[in-house]
């Protein structure tokens, strides 16, 4: 082999090495591009007596999609023209400040999808103190709720089960599961109760436990 030849070689190999790092900068920058993009939109709900603004379904376990969402509507930070309900029952444009986002289960079982809810200060814990009948584990008859947490009650009134809003999660499923910080749990059904749904996604802490 000439030394022409070799020298050749040479360049020929560094130009394959230099076109490789140019494709798979190129492709990296993409992918990285495409983890930045918000997969999710949003809408407007009406929840519980109050506007709820709610993110479309994400992946369970996609964190960056949900830290995207958390950075775009951080607690104190203000959503513009949320539809209200005026004197007259029409929705008024009003400029509201995030107080809280809460975190579900969705459909798509037995692989369910995560929602993301964003709530507003004027109707911070305005749901308090609020009791729903229930047929649940443990006997539980009626679910109390409060600002400062959860109890179950049976049916002579006594609590077999509570736990404060801090240590309390919650999983959404076919039905509701709530557990307290030593994870003792009351599961029961609320098929016909979505304001006892509504305030656990809103108050509580979800924690995967159908599946």
């Amino acid at each position: 082999m000439s030394d022409d030849t070799g020298i050749l070689i040479f360049l020929g190999i560094g130009v394959l090495v230099l076109v490789a790092i140019v494709f798979f900068g190129i492709r990296s920058s993409r992918k990285k591009r495409v983890a930045e993009a918000p997969t999710w939109q949003t809408r407007v709900s009406w929840t519980g007596g109050q506007p709820v603004l709610e993110s479309t379904d994400l992946e369970l376990h996609d964190k960056r999609q949900e830290e995207l969402f958390r950075q775009a509507h951080p607690a104190g930070s203000i959503v513009e023209a949320v539809p209200v309900p005026g004197p007259n029952g029409e929705g008024v444009p009003t400029d509201l400040r995030v107080s809280r986002v809460g975190r579900s289960l969705r459909a798509g079982w037995p692989k369910a999808k995560l929602g993301l809810s964003v709530y507003f200060e004027p109707w911070e814990r305005a749901e308090f103190p609020v009791s729903f009948p229930v047929k649940g584990t443990n006997k539980a008859v009626i679910v109390d709720f409060d600002a400062e947490g959860v109890a179950a009650r049976d049916a002579a009134g006594a609590v077999v089960w509570g736990s404060p809003w801090a240590t309390l999660t919650f999983s959404n499923g076919p039905d509701i599961i709530i557990a307290d910080g030593a994870n003792k749990r009351v599961q029961f059904e609320y098929k016909d109760l979505p304001e006892l749904e509504a305030i656990l996604i809103k108050y509580g802490t979800l924690r995967q436990m159908h599946f």
